[in-house]
């Protein structure tokens, strides 16, 4: 048959598919977890810490 010459094995580019999506994932994951991060740092910076200082009450 013309065209179907045996050319070898694709294993090379497979496995370097595999490595590349794996390494394109963790990318992306670990883009959206510094992002959540860095949007729960934003609220926790927005709300007011309360005061610890305690006051001993007044006497008359």
């Amino acid at each position: 048959m013309a065209g179907h010459d045996n050319h070898g094995s694709d294993l090379p580019a497979a496995y370097a598919g595999l490595i590349g999506g794996a390494i394109f994932i963790g990318a992306i994951m670990y883009g959206i977890v510094v992002w959540t991060n860095g949007i729960f740092a934003g609220h926790a910076a927005e709300k007011p810490k309360a005061s610890v200082t305690a006051e001993a009450p007044a006497r008359v």
